[in-house]
């Protein structure tokens, strides 16, 4: 498998650079697409070896790595606006379109699925609070007359504070795997291929590495894809990169959900969203200050309230404790909305 990375990140870089722009782009997404749903096969395969706690750990950790990596790049790229989008995008993504097709589908095959009422509503109202702890610095950019090197400052000490948030979620998860969503349902240590703990190691290490080098070649496309498409890059960085990056968790939420296991399947989406408010925005805020591209968290007020609104929905369907096919429907049909409005922002 490690062999068949190597060549294609060799094919990658010899064939995939000199082709048009438009190409390049769509052969490195759906090359990072295949590779997203490697990683989360990989991760899914340490976790049934590893246990529930440790496994916890390491979705959380690898979930949303394609999204970091490629994030990152634009970040070197100074697509700071595509960064900031692709954050609020992900969240929104994981809230509305995963957890939405994930209710679709199950109600679908199942009927009526059932969760635990009172850890749903914990897990919901930690993104809530997660949500908050994101967006202050938005709020105080609306009303601050403060300079844009003050909005950094206040982001990077925003995200120090949440990153501790992080890893005290860790702590917790790892300390009370029950009081989490899916924690205290029985472990199956055959789920995933049937790859050994080292070969789905080297799977997961293999397959980070080429996706860092596709992540710098769909990134160096964007800007001509837009031009030649009409998108804007808010729409690219809010809509595009969220699916591309996002893959492994929207097959893994769906899957969950058709096998009746709903509270796993809210556990992949929650879980997700936490990661990016916890953890991926203020990793890429403390990136950007040492690699001399400071970024703030200062978003514009339509990413506000699409957060704000995809994390109210989602708590709401997740304090009764049922799920049926016609929530998921609407939730997905909220999302498309969204989409739309940010396909029309200019």
């Amino acid at each position: 498998m490690v062999a068949v990375l190597a060549a294609v990140t060799i094919l990658a870089n010899v064939l995939i650079r000199d082709l048009p722009p438009t190409l390049t782009f769509g052969l490195a997404a759906l090359s990072i697409l295949g590779l997203a749903w490697l990683i989360g096969q990989a991760t899914e395969r340490l976790g049934s070896i590893t246990g529930p706690q440790i496994g916890g750990i390491l979705n959380a950790t690898f979930g949303n790595i394609a999204e970091l990596i490629i994030a990152f790049f634009a970040l070197q790229a100074g697509l700071i606006d595509v960064v900031k989008a692709s954050l609020t995008g992900s969240i929104v993504g994981n809230l509305l379109l995963v957890l939405g097709l994930s209710v679709l589908v199950g109600g679908l095959k199942n009927g009526t699925q059932t969760f635990s009422r009172e850890i749903a509503g914990s897990n919901a109202a930690l993104l809530v609070l997660a949500a908050i702890g994101l967006f202050v610095p938005a709020v105080l950019g609306f009303t601050s007359s403060g300079g844009e090197g003050s909005l950094v400052e206040d982001s990077v000490l925003v995200a120090v504070l949440l990153i501790a948030g992080y890893i005290l979620s860790l702590i917790y998860q790892f300390t009370n795997p029950t009081a989490t969503l899916a924690g205290h349902q029985p472990h199956d240590a055959s789920d995933g291929p049937g790859w050994s703990g080292r070969e789905a190691a080297g799977v997961l290490v293999g397959a980070a590495v080429v996706l860092a080098i596709l992540s710098e070649i769909l990134v160096g496309a964007i800007e001509p894809v837009v031009q030649t498409f009409g998108l804007t890059t808010f729409f690219v960085g809010v809509v595009l990169l969220p699916i591309i990056g996002n893959l492994a968790e929207q097959l893994v939420a769906v899957q969950l959900a058709w096998k009746n296991k709903m509270e796993f399947s809210m556990a992949v989406s929650y879980g997700a969203s936490l990661q990016v408010a916890l953890f991926v925005a203020p990793a890429l805020v403390l990136l950007g200050v040492l690699t001399g591209h400071p970024m703030d968290l200062i978003f514009a007020p339509l990413e506000v309230a699409a957060v704000a609104a995809a994390v109210g929905i989602s708590a709401l369907i997740a304090l009764d404790g049922e799920s049926n096919w016609l929530e998921g429907a609407l939730l997905t049909i909220v999302y498309l909305i969204l989409a739309a409005a940010f396909f029309e922002l200019r």
